[in-house]
């Protein structure tokens, strides 16, 4: 097992996004980049590839200098879903996760990993359907399938349940959780901190030019919510045990309670 270690890594975009990011991400880990829009968490991801946006500092995979590796070798190593990831119209539903699966022939059957990649994303009914037909949310179940069927050691996902309803967003997560604790690296953007509170093992702040790392407990607190994000914010255990967010806008005096379900569903 490898962890992925980022070194004084910086995304720019005519100036530095943020200070630069030095972590390492050991087997095992779901990292959450949270942050309010446009602070660089997809920027930050584009640096860990290499492309998209020009970036200084390393990431590595083991010995492994993930901007230097060929295509091929990148693909055995690193799965990468945008928020715009691109599949000709043409091509099944199948063949697109298809892609995913080709690209580490070491890791299995292609048939069986598409079909079981597939099935766990609750897309199989989809498998023989044009990519062009289907809706932007099941156009994104197929992309994570993609990423799920290439079974590659590090996973980086781009908001991949912005568009989904919440019955596929607890399936996605599910699965993003189960790879983290079969060993894999899976670092996931995301919007919504329950999310993060309860999938995460750790999370990533990007926020006013800096990165903070921590555990889900110890960073999303209502101090950094109220000044990443200008909501006051109270963070708290429901009589159940499981941590609550009540979160009010400044303008709004009637709290919005947000819960997340306890330890036992947080891990399947």
């Amino acid at each position: 097992m490898t962890d992925l270690v980022l070194d004084r890594l910086v995304a720019h975009r005519g100036r530095p996004l943020f200070e630069p990011v030095s972590a390492a991400l050991p087997p095992g880990t779901l990292l959450g980049l949270v942050g309010p829009n446009g602070a660089g968490k997809s920027s930050l991801l584009s640096a860990i590839v290499g492309s998209g946006v020009t970036s200084s500092g390393t990431a590595r995979y083991g010995e492994a200098d993930l901007h230097r590796l060929r295509p091929r070798r990148l693909a055995e190593v690193l799965a990468y879903m945008t928020q715009d990831s691109y599949a000709p119209n043409e091509l099944r539903v199948r063949d697109v996760v298809a892609v995913g699966a080709r690209a580490t022939p070491a890791a299995g059957p292609v048939d069986v990993r598409t079909a079981a990649a597939l099935e766990r994303l609750d897309v199989a009914h989809l498998a023989d359907r044009s990519y062009a037909r289907l809706s932007g949310g099941e156009r994104q179940l197929v992309q994570v399938a993609r990423v799920v069927a290439q079974h590659a050691p590090v996973m980086l996902l781009d908001e991949p349940t912005s568009a989904l309803d919440l019955g596929h967003q607890l399936t996605v997560m599910h699965v993003l959780r189960r790879h983290a604790t079969d060993g894999h690296i899976v670092v996931v953007t995301m919007h919504d901190l329950t999310q993060a509170l309860r999938w995460a093992d750790q999370v990533a702040v990007v926020a006013g030019g800096t990165v903070t790392f921590g555990t889900p407990a110890d960073v999303i607190t209502p101090e950094l919510i109220h000044r990443v994000y200008g909501v006051t914010a109270e963070v708290f255990d429901s009589p159940g045990g499981s941590p609550t967010l009540s979160l009010v806008r400044p303008s709004d005096p009637t709290p919005a309670t947000l819960t997340r379900p306890g330890p036992a569903a947080a891990r399947p």
